[in-house]
């Protein structure tokens, strides 16, 4: 298929849009159904809906021959219902209070009478949404500010039931590091995380890394998990963060949070002493300081928001100390500088655009055991997000959105000032890293020193269009990228010892520098929703073109390598894919409060420039080869009057290290993709059912199935399973006999990867099982809560490959691997004296140990 014929298409149907009269971008919608007193349909009912958030304040619809409404493109707030038709008393509904990503359906009842009079109702909102299969928990700012909890917004999307996060950051003692979050299986690279709609995810790892969002900038946060429309790409947590705007009246918000070591418990007990831990990881300083006002410029056309932030943490980490003996200390500081600029020039037409700058310090990218002078640093560089969005809402069928964005994620990791020194003078040997793998400790300069330089571009556009029961929404979103990445080590290798003894080292192919592209990434999507009586679906396809490229790049000769020059790798890879996706809701009782639902959804795997990366010839690689020094001094041996090749000034290698495990150490890709490689996805199945128990209170019982395909498998296209000799061991741990396999010495060093896409299902595939149950609620005078119970079991299979070393326990699902339970609970409660309280509880089950 010509891709570029589809991308002009796409081009066209943006520019379609643009010039299309049309309103606001469907966030949530409220629906219903208008009945008289004896039960009768209403058709020609005009119904308004009222907000300050919206951009014109009112929005309308009116019922069909079937009595039912719909307004779509509303914006999360509180809103008051007004239902008018000649002949019959105006109804008005007041205090629906409407989330993010939310269907509200509310029904109406006329009575006969003076259209003149009105009857006011002040009710519930809806807690039940029976519209949408999508599982979705909203958190208020209100909750956000009361909960204690990091104030990170990763660390406030893992409080859903459901998701599970990479690492805990405990009273925000990682506070410059944001973990990572999945949900029902999904990859760590499939989390979207978006600001107003638009994705903000760093090329980084496919995705995976976030940017430092201010949180003192976020109005509402949205969490949606599963059964996610075409409207997002990738399959894991969607995150969206709804941000603070200004308003008419100047308002103001301040946050400050503190703790240090005097706040925690000495956990040094005599049985770790014992075992070699002089100092445990612990609190030094941990601060939290976030002020943010916002008001009108001119009242009801120009609003302002800005915010300030300054977060931090000093971290003793065990075993490292400084010169003078005292604790190695992780420090770290993440700035926000965030303004932000609402203009309305006429009603139905908004204009808004932010900047969120952030600057990110580490002193000391410590680990335990490693010496702080050998510890990286990351230094500020440049980071930040941007975007500019139109909206309009001048036609009540029809709704736009269009926006641009950036995505900066640039940063360097670099050695201690005063520990950088040219690998090619005579004593490299002085500043080369030195590991004891059994005393567990690093000195001198520690890992190579990289730089990473990131850029995102987005452009996206949408379209909705609603008529009673009907609702069609379209779009197009096009990222594009550049991502630079260098790397240098001293010495351009690590010496390792064993308690002492010389043992190996691990060499680089530095100087190391590649530029990678990612040419495009494009979804165009289409997405459905119907409603014939009480049932809703929601069907979905999504068009996504995915390229990236290896740029032409020299580098000149390191220790270990000679000057390189590869040219420009075009289609690394190429990639067309349908994504359909389908979800029904089923209104049980026909009264809003009960609702079955259920999905079937495809989800393509996320890919940045990671793809494009690993086959990169200059990409960081690593080789780790025998190391013999007989006398213990490097550079002075005299085991061999023999030496290896020179590369540059006449400096021979060192003659005691062994030969390479890789006859294309730097020379010449040593992976590469099989032509037909084909992207790998998600099928997620899903069940629920949802229950309004209590006025306010909803519960929720769901069952999760996910299965991944096209999964990758690897290759060595130079050995064979046969090339390996099988030989006995005992069991450390019990003394039993294990087969180990040693590869015939002939072909040490062979290496020509290949990766391919599997197509044993036997051998390969990841299987994800998981029940919940979990409630929301909202109650009278502001309370807030949410939480339940998660079950879950994964299964992977990794049985294909070329070392039989790999096979032992490559099948999960002859393990019978046990179910893991996590419980959560979040809620907060308003007190008097604008106080309010706040409680979490996480409890997640252990990590999953590696067994050899």
């Amino acid at each position: 298929m010509n891709h570029s014929i589809l991308i002009r298409a796409a081009l066209a149907g943006c520019v379609a849009l643009a010039v299309m009269p049309a309103s606001v971008l469907a966030q949530s919608s409220i629906v219903g159904v208008v009945r008289d007193t004896s039960g009768a349909v209403l058709p020609g009912v005009n119904v308004e809906a009222e907000s300050p958030a919206l951009i014109e304040r009112v929005k309308g619809a009116v019922s069909d021959d079937q009595g039912r409404y719909a307004i779509a493109g509303l914006r999360p707030g509180i809103y008051r219902l007004t239902f008018g038709l000649q002949g019959f008393v105006t109804s008005v509904r007041n205090g629906l209070e409407l989330p993010a990503n939310f269907t509200s359906t509310v029904n109406a009842e006329l009575q006969l009478g003076d259209f003149a009079e009105s009857v006011t109702v002040t009710g519930v909102s809806p807690v039940v949404d029976v519209q949408n299969a999508q599982k979705q928990t909203v958190i208020p700012r209100a909750m956000l500010d009361a909960v204690p909890i990091p104030r990170m917004f990763v660390a406030e999307a893992a409080l859903v039931v459901g998701t599970k996060i990479s690492s805990q950051n405990v009273g925000g003692t990682r506070a410059a590091v944001n973990p990572r979050v999945t949900a029902h299986g999904s990859v760590t690279k499939d989390t979207t995380i978006e600001v107003d709609g638009m994705k903000m995810n760093t090329l980084v790892g496919g995705g995976d890394s976030h940017p430092d969002h201010n949180d003192g900038m976020i109005q509402e946060m949205s969490v949606r998990i599963s059964a996610i429309g075409a409207d997002v790409s990738a399959g894991g947590p969607h995150i969206n963060l709804i941000p603070r705007e200004g308003g008419n009246d100047l308002s103001g918000a301040t946050y400050v949070g503190y703790s240090n070591g005097a706040m925690q418990f000495d956990n040094l007990t005599p049985d770790l002493i014992q075992r070699g831990l002089a100092t445990p990881d612990a609190v030094k300083l941990v601060y939290d300081a976030n002020a943010s006002v916002g008001g009108a410029i001119r009242r009801d056309r120009l609003w302002f928001f800005g915010s300030l932030r300054q977060v931090g943490n000093e971290n003793e980490v065990a075993n490292s100390f400084y010169p003078d003996g005292s604790p190695g200390i992780y420090d770290q500081r993440v700035g926000n500088y965030t303004a932000r600029l609402t203009w309305q020039p006429s009603s139905g037409h908004k204009l808004s655009a932010y900047y969120d700058y952030q600057t990110k310090f580490v002193g000391h990218l410590l680990t335990p055991g490693i010496d702080v002078m050998a510890a990286l640093r990351r230094p500020p560089v440049i980071k930040y997000t941007t975007a500019a969005k139109w909206t309009s809402a001048f036609r009540g069928n029809f709704a736009i959105d269009a926006g641009y964005g950036i995505s900066v994620n640039s940063y360097t990791e670099k050695y201690q000032l005063g520990v950088e020194k040219d690998p090619f003078t005579p004593e490299w040997y002085a500043t080369a890293s030195r590991v004891d793998l059994v005393a567990a400790t690093t000195k001198v300069a520690g890992m190579p020193q990289t730089g990473t330089f990131n850029f995102r571009y987005m452009l996206m556009s949408s379209m909705t269009y609603v008529a009673g029961a009907h609702a069609l929404k379209a779009g197009l979103q096009w990222h594009i990228g550049n991502a630079w990445n260098t790397a240098q080590a001293n010495a351009d290798l690590t010496q390792r010892y064993r308690d002492g003894v010389p043992d190996s080292v691990i060499v680089y192919n530095t100087p190391a520098r590649r530029f990678d592209r990612m040419n495009k990434d494009i979804g165009i999507y289409l997405q459905d929703s119907f409603t014939l009586k009480r049932l809703t679906v929601n069907p979905g396809i999504r068009l996504e073109l995915f390229n990236s490229s290896i740029e032409a790049k020299s580098v000149e000769a390191g220790r270990f390598v000679p000057a390189r020059t590869f040219p420009k790798v075009p289609n690394t890879p190429d990639w067309l894919d349908l994504a359909p996706r389908l979800g029904i809701a089923y209104d049980l009782t026909g009264d809003a409060k009960t609702a079955i639902k259920a999905g079937v959804n495809k989800y393509n795997r996320n890919f940045t420039l990671d793809f494009a990366q690993r086959y990169d010839p200059l990409a960081l690689q690593s080789d780790t080869r025998n190391w013999s020094d007989c006398d213990y001094l490097p550079g002075t041996s005299t085991c061999s009057p023999l030496t290896l090749p020179t590369n540059r000034d006449g400096i021979a290698q060192n003659n005691e290290i062994g030969p390479s495990n890789n006859n294309r150490f730097g020379l010449t890709p040593a992976r590469n993709p099989d032509p037909n490689i084909k992207r790998p996805y998600d099928i997620e199945y899903t069940v629920a059912i949802d229950r309004q128990v209590l006025p306010g209170v909803a519960v929720t019982v769901a069952y999760y199935h996910r299965q991944t395909y096209n999964l990758e498998v690897q290759d060595n296209l130079l050995t064979e399973v046969s090339d390996y000799t099988p030989f006995q061991t005992p069991n450390p741990m019990d003394g039993q006999p294990i087969t180990i396999y040693n590869l015939n010495r002939a072909k040490q060093g062979l290496v020509d990867l290949l990766d391919l896409t599997s197509t044993d299902n036997s051998k390969s595939r990841f299987v994800y099982n998981g029940f919940e149950v979990s409630f929301a609620a909202r109650l009278p005078r502001g309370a807030s809560m949410f939480g339940g119970w998660s079950t879950d079991r994964n299964v992977t299979v990794s049985c294909a490959g070329y070392d039989p070393n790999t096979f032992r326990f490559c099948d999960q699902s002859a393990l019978n691997m046990p179910l893991r339970h996590d419980f959560k609970f979040a809620g907060s409660q308003p007190l008097p004296w604008g106080l309010s309280l706040g409680a979490t509880l996480q409890s997640y089950a252990g990590a999953m140990q590696a067994v050899n």
